[in-house]
Formats: C-alpha cells, structure tokens, sequence
C-alpha cells in the first residue's frame, strides 16, 4: 500500500468510518447566517421606514382626540375672523420617562404654569400608557422641549382654533374648547353650518364689517371709561335687511384665551343681558296709539300735573310744554304721555303689539345664546301704564334693535341676523304699522334729536332720528328704584329721511343723572361720524376749533 495517492477500496472491502459531527455543524452555520440575513433586513426595513416617514414625534397618535373640521369664519369683506391651524399636546408615556421630578422641573422650564405636583403625579403613573400634560402647543414650544431631549415625552398632533382679531368681536364669534366642542357665540350658535362648511372646504360669511365692529368697540370702551360704567353694549345693523354690522360688549377679552378672562368680560351683553327699556320703548306706544286710532297727530295734552292712577303718582323729570303734542311726548319723553296713551290701548293690545314686535321673545341672532325676557302679562292698570313709558318689561338691546326695524321698513319688522345676505335673498317681513303711522312717528324721533333729549346724537348732514332711554335699576338688597343705579340708552334710526341702518348703544350702572342723552347718545354720534363713510354716506365736517 503506498503511503501517498488515491486510496482503492476493494469492492467487498467496508468504507472508513468519518467523525459524526461535520453535518450538524454545517447547518448550525447556515441557520446562523439565514439569521443573521433576516435580522440585517429587518433593519433595513425599519430604515426605509424612518426614511420615508420623518419624525416619529410629529406623527400624531391621535389617542383620544377626534378631529373635528371647522370652517374659516370671515366678516362680510372677507377678513378673516377665526380659523383652525395645527397645534401640538404635550404628552407622557410615563414607563419610558427616566426621572419624573427632573422631568417636570424641565418642563416647567417652558409651562411655569404647571403643576409641579400633579406633573410628577402622572409622569409616575405606570398604569397608564399615555399621559397629556399640556394642550395646544406652538411649534415653537414643541421645539423647545424636543430640546430637553427627555425620555418618554412627545406630541400628539391636533387642531387649534385661532381668532386673528383678539378682543375684535370677542363676544359675538364666541370660542372653543381644546378639542373643538363650541362653547359661545356663533361657534355654538352656528355650529352645524360651521363643520358643514369645514366639510365643503368653503368659509362661513358673517354679516360683520371689522371696520365698522372696531369703531363701535373703541368708542363704547371710552364712553364706558368716562362715565364709570360697570358694562356696556351696542348693536348696529342694517334695518332693511336685518343684516348686523356690529355687535359690541363691554368689558371685552382675548377670544384667544378665553378661559383667563373673567366671567364679566366674557358676558355677552347684547344678547344675554336683561334690561328694562326706559324710554326707548315709547315710540312704540306713539305707533300703538295711532295704529289704533286712540290719538292723532294733531291732539293736544295737558302734562303739566302729575298723573294719578290708583294712588300711584307718575311725573315727568322735565317739563313738558303746555298744550303739548304727540312730538313733545317723544322730544321730552313725558312718562305721563305715554301712560296715557298706554291706558287708552288697553293692556290686550298692548300685549299684542308688543309681542309682534319681538320684544316679548328671544332674539333671534344665531349666537349660543339669546336670553329670554322677563315679560309678564299686565295684571292692572299701573301696569300697563307703566310699560307705556318702559317699565315691567326686561328685554335685550338685540331684541329693541330687531324692534326699531319697524321704523326702516314703513312699519315691518325684520330679524336681526349674523349670516352675511345675499343681494337678492328674499328678505321675511312682519307688518306691524302702516306706512303713514311710521312716517309720523319717524318724523317725530328726529325732533328728539333736533330740539329734544337726544340733542348730543346729532351729526350734521346725517339726520339722525331716535329716542334716549334712562332706567332706573333695582337696588342691590331691595325692591325699589334706585336714582344712582342707571341703565343709559340711545336706540336711533338713519338717515332720518330714508332710514335704513339701526343703531342701539347702551351704558350699565352709570350714575345719578347720568340720562342716556348725557352718556349714551354722544356714543352714537361718534362712532356714526366715524362710520357713515363706509356705508355710503356723508357727513359735514366738524367745524374748525378756535
């Protein structure tokens, strides 16, 4: 046999037997590797997916938080007025964070407001697999955190609502909450028409005009610093199309950041406040009393002793001229007059009037909300002789503003609305006087203005008609009128020989003779200075100061 070459084996010779263990340690290293291939490309596949789906934190989880699409809301011209932008919440996945004090000492780095306590609290809460602790991040917050670099916090993406005027028309958009839920103005009060226009990809137009709402808010604000006013209010809207151009409160706050305001800047007091009218409702009992043929315009009255009815005296503040007219009891607002002629009415027609003229309803702006007035049937003669000259019956300026439409429309009342009309929408009037009746009562609000107790509203070239207001409020612990707790009004039409545009301003708590002649109507005769441009018309200018 030689040592070296091929071996030969007899064919009846039995082969060598080799080592067992060569097979099995071959398929270990092929099952090592088929391993070590599959786990190379998981990796891979989880690059791939980084790669195309960026960063993992901006990817929102949604967990909790349903989307809830919300339209622009635009004023008539287009500007807008609110509007949704994607925010960010801050969240916990409190088993990945390493330290929950360091963690919320670095946190409250950027939110100071945040509890230290009840932060440490819920980061250490392992029974729970994600956390919020803050809502409504700004990108430039959620880049100041992701700066900290801190374990197991992140964002959830989510929608914000946004109002790019502030404080212009706080009251009348109203606000959401973090998550969208509307919860005033016409958020809530045009909810449905909101998410449906959301849907569209349309905004939603109001009837508002910005330039108009920030004239009427700047000057409201500083009649109601002057005066010492505890609120103020004011409405000013088209009376032939019932169209509002301008809805304001006082005091006012950041619809931004809504729930820092205090409920008195929150109050909507157009549309949620309750005030008796004063006299501003007695060119209502003039129209009634003419409507009705009880009076002429040509009858003369003798208001110069006071009026007793049933042991109840009623007296005017200021005289009133022998022999007066139906246009002195309006010019100087005799509280005798108009309870005469409220009297004559009877309190079934008065009831009736009243309730046609919406006064004894809610008004009908699609805000949140729009209070009820307290308006009880008449029981006796003081009664209704009372509600003749504007007492016994608590209403809202939006309801007296939808009621001194009448005086626009030869004697049709319109509803007063916040959705933007078109040029030839047809337009729901309710008949309540005649042509002629309004004429003559229009005729003797702009002696009101002219020679009466509404004087300080006078824009020359503008011919404003209209009626001042002053009511005395209840007393803070009792039942009787209090002379240094006032409520001031002005409620006006214009221009007087084509009316068209209705304006109510009013003052809360201004004072011992603070009278709405005093407080309220030189408010109106600024701001219409101001804004009759905008609405097409002209005013002579103020004379030079010397």
């Amino acid at each position: 046999m030689r040592p070296f070459g091929p071996t030969v084996f007899a064919a009846d010779q039995a082969l060598p037997e080799f080592p067992a263990e060569a097979a099995p340690a071959r398929n270990r290293v092929r099952f090592l590797a088929l391993a070590v291939f599959a786990l190379l490309l998981l990796l891979a596949g989880r690059a791939v997916q980084l790669a195309f789906s960026g960063d993992p934190l901006a990817e929102p989880r949604r967990a909790g938080i349903v989307s809830i699409p919300r339209a622009d809301i635009v004023d008539r011209n287009g500007v807008l007025l609110a509007t949704t932008v994607r925010a960010f919440a801050l969240t916990a996945e409190p088993r990945r964070v390493w330290n929950a004090e360091e963690t919320a000492d670095a946190l409250r780095t950027i939110f100071p407001e945040l509890d230290r306590a009840a932060t440490i609290r819920r980061l250490s809460d392992n029974s729970r697999q994600l956390v919020f602790l803050r809502r409504s991040l700004t990108p430039s917050q959620r880049e100041q955190v992701i700066a900290l670099g801190l374990g197991g916090i992140g964002f959830e993406a989510e929608d914000r609502r946004v109002y790019p005027q502030n404080t212009l028309a706080a009251h009348t958009l109203g606000f959401t909450d973090v998550d969208l839920n509307p919860l005033s103005g016409v958020e809530r009060g045009l909810d449905e028409e909101i998410r449906a226009a959301g849907a569209a990809g349309r905004p939603v137009q109001l009837s508002l005009d910005v330039r108009m709402q920030f004239a009427l808010e700047e000057e409201l604000d500083a009649a109601a610093r002057a005066s010492g006013a505890s609120g103020g209010s004011a409405i000013l809207l088209n009376g032939r199309t019932g169209e509002v151009y301008a809805l304001a409160s006082w005091p006012t706050y950041d619809a931004n950041a809504a729930g820092a305001a205090i409920d008195t800047a929150r109050r909507d007091r157009v549309a949620g406040d309750l005030h008796e009218l004063g006299s501003t409702i007695k060119p209502f009992t003039v129209a009634m009393a003419l409507q009705e043929e009880v009076t002429t315009s040509g009858e003369l009255f003798d208001l110069t002793r006071p009026f007793d009815i049933d042991g109840s005296l009623i007296e005017d503040h200021d005289p009133v001229p022998a022999n007066a007219t139906l246009r002195d009891i309006l010019a100087h607002s005799s509280n005798i007059g108009a309870a005469r002629l409220a009297l004559r009415l009877g309190g079934a027609r008065q009831r009736s009037y009243l309730e046609r003229l919406g006064l004894t309803s809610p008004a009908t702006l699609e805000l949140g909300r729009n209070q009820a007035p307290l308006a009880p049937h008449a029981r006796g003669r003081r009664d209704v002789a009372g509600l003749g000259f504007g007492y016994g019956l608590a209403a809202t300026q939006a309801s007296l503003a939808g009621a001194y439409t009448v005086f626009t429309n030869n004697g049709a009342r319109v509803a007063p609305t916040l959705i933007a009309q078109a040029p030839d929408a047809e337009i729901e009037r309710s008949v309540i006087f005649s042509p002629d009746v309004t004429r003559q009562v229009n005729a003797y609000l702009r002696a009101v203005v002219t020679s009466g107790t509404g004087r300080a509203a006078d824009v020359p070239g503008l011919a404003i008609a209209g009626k001042t207001g002053t009511a005395e409020k209840l007393g803070a612990d009792t039942a009787t009128y209090d002379e240094s707790r006032n409520f001031s009004s002005f409620a006006g039409i214009f221009p007087a020989n084509d009316p068209r545009f209705v304006i109510v301003v009013a003052l809360d708590d201004t004072g011992e003779g603070a009278a709405g002649g005093r407080v309220a109507a030189p408010v109106v005769a600024r701001t219409l200075r101001r804004i009759a441009p905008m609405l097409g018309l002209r005013v002579e200018p103020r004379p030079p100061t010397r």
